[in-house]
């Protein structure tokens, strides 16, 4: 869901760019509207990581490869 949220952000409403054409108010745009409804989940600085969290791995196939590597890592060194 989170990865689904930054998507959203980033190729819908910012087009792909860095950042949205009018600033950056489209993510307290977003946070004003869904955080008294949804929760802390959509503060600011929360979408903000959502939006992060996609633009470090776009390719969900890719999430789910480095999620398996680091579970992985984990066990074999904690044992």
């Amino acid at each position: 869901m989170y990865w689904q949220i930054g998507k959203v952000i980033f190729e819908e409403e910012q087009q792909g760019k860095d950042r949205a054409d009018y600033g950056k108010y489209l993510i307290k745009s977003i946070s004003e509207t869904f955080q008294p409804q949804f929760g802390s989940g959509f503060s600011i600085r929360q979408l903000e990581r959502y939006r992060q969290f996609y633009r470090t791995f776009p390719i969900t196939s890719a999430l789910r490869t480095q999620f398996s590597w680091t579970i992985n890592l984990k066990t074999t060194f904690n044992g």
